[in-house]
């Protein structure tokens, strides 16, 4: 047994010297929040923009198949959000093995699942929803100012709000 007196103490030139193996590695950034937040801020103003240039330029016709359209949109992006999250790597690893088209493709979009969820599902997604809704607004308020029904106003803007939830709700649900 090693007494007390026999303790080498550490100088004071031994604690403040840096240990070769304790040294701060480069920290990575983490730009993803910021990324995320440009890619939103320029698709919902380029969705916002389109549509509400061909909404109040339009007839009600086109104005509905716009909403439609987006909501269409979100569906195909949730489906593609989900599938990444859910989907097994093992067969498409195999299939890249046998040289199929689109399988490396597929086994990034696997390995990003994270990223390609949040860009499909949370992004793209949301967008098209919230833009489906002020499409719906607009054409609630383009049938009440043709039809001059004013005592319905609220009642027709319940009815296409319910209306626009229920057909992105429905079909987002089938999807996942």
């Amino acid at each position: 047994m090693i007494e007390e007196s026999e303790r080498k103490e550490p100088s004071s030139t031994e604690e403040n010297t840096p240990k070769p193996h304790l040294k701060h590695k480069g920290t990575k950034r983490n730009y993803w929040p910021l990324k995320v937040t440009i890619i939103t801020l320029v698709l919902s103003g380029f969705f916002s923009f389109f549509t509400e240039i061909v909404s109040t330029k339009s007839n009600l016709v086109i104005a509905f198949l716009i909403c439609i359209l987006l909501i269409v949109i979100s569906i195909i992006f949730d489906g593609i959000g989900v599938a990444a999250t859910n989907c097994d790597i093992k067969p498409l690893t195999a299939m890249a093995a046998r040289k199929v088209a689109g399988s490396k493709r597929a086994i990034r979009l696997v390995q990003n699942s994270e990223k390609v969820s949040s860009i499909c599902c949370d992004v793209i997604g949301d967008i098209c929803g919230v833009i489906s809704g002020a499409c719906s607004a607009a054409i609630v308020l383009r049938i009440i100012a043709f039809s001059g029904a004013d005592n319905y106003r609220l009642l027709i803007s319940i009815v296409a709000s319910a209306l626009i939830a229920a057909l992105a709700g429905t079909a987002v649900s089938v999807v996942r």
